[in-house]
């Protein structure tokens, strides 16, 4: 008789383990205060025109060292006290060794998905218990953002775990009073114009992100405002954000399209298939990188000698197969 393998036990199995035995004393490590030295400064502006200056300073305050934060910035800010990232997986790491974090959703290719807002939902699991947290890149691009995104994230769900919960305090307090002083003075149209196009290159490659940014253009009638695209030729703002979003959509049709070639091009069917969409979809002359060199090709020409291949004897019977 043949044995009966058993199922791995679930990783989400209720009950202690070797790991959360003492979850009330890991919970209360993560609620102790950080030391001095692990609590560092980070400025923010407090001037609305020098935030909207291209050198981040205006008329009434110069660039200068601050001698608090080490940065050469505008006399104009404050600064809010903040654990690092570093500090705060020292802390995790006391409390619980096995501490753990996951994304709350996975994109096509396996990865984390961030939200139209480059935003990452995660979920952080400590001494066995769940907290969700929010992160962003601050405004950051490529790598970085993705590193500073996660970064926050952790920060953010740390503070439901009461990590560092007394400097989320000060500085939510800090930052209130700083936006209650910003907001004393209404923008103008020309200051709003400027927030909505930098608003539209941060989320140039964030496909829902650009058509909320197209809602605000329309609602807030700055569709025919000149703005310049990147060439430096003015453009209806309108038509410069729904050029993009076209874009956009034409690359996920193609990305989907190429997904579908690589799952069917083991077969003679598959890649007719794929063939047949082609024709259909105008993407017979879409160039991918083909072969060891990865030499540009058409996606008819790279189809058509895929299928001649398989349909050779040898090929034909693994093929069928």
């Amino acid at each position: 008789m043949a044995t009966a393998t058993e199922a791995p036990a679930s990783i989400t199995a209720e009950g202690p383990t070797s790991h959360t035995q003492n979850q009330e004393a890991a919970l209360a490590k993560l609620r102790e205060p950080f030391q001095p030295n692990q609590i560092s400064k980070l400025p923010k502006i407090t001037c609305g025109k020098c935030s909207k200056a291209r050198y981040k300073e205006c008329e009434s305050h110069k660039k200068q060292k601050c001698d608090v934060c080490n940065s050469k910035i505008t006399s104009a800010h404050m600064h809010l006290d903040y654990v690092g990232h570093a500090e705060l997986t020292g802390r995790l790491l006391e409390a619980d060794p096995l501490w753990t974090w996951e994304p709350l959703a996975f994109d096509a290719e396996g990865l984390p998905k961030f939200d139209h807002n480059g935003g990452l939902w995660i979920r952080l699991t400590v001494a066995g218990h769940e907290r969700l947290g929010y992160g962003d890149a601050q405004g950051k691009t490529g790598p970085n953002a993705i590193k500073e995104a996660i970064g926050d994230a952790l920060r953010n769900a740390g503070m439901r775990f009461g990590a560092a919960l007394n400097l989320w305090s000060k500085t939510e307090m800090d930052e209130a009073v700083a936006e209650k002083e910003n907001l004393a003075v209404q923008p103008s149209r020309e200051d709003r114009l400027e927030d909505l196009y930098s608003l539209m290159q941060k989320r140039w490659g964030h496909l829902e992100g650009l058509r909320a940014v197209k809602v605000q253009v329309g609602e807030e009638s700055f569709h025919e405002s000149q703005v310049q695209d990147a060439s430096g030729t003015m453009r209806l703002f309108g038509e410069l954000i729904d050029d993009r979003i076209r874009e956009l959509v034409q690359a996920e049709k193609r990305e989907d399209f190429l997904r579908r070639v690589r799952n069917g091009w083991e077969t003679v069917n598959g890649n007719e298939a794929s063939l047949a969409e082609a024709k259909v979809k105008g993407f017979l002359d879409l160039e991918v990188p083909a072969g060891p060199d990865k030499v540009p090709t058409r996606i008819e020409t790279l189809l058509t000698d895929r299928i001649e291949e398989l349909r050779k004897p040898g090929n034909a019977e693994r093929s069928a197969a």
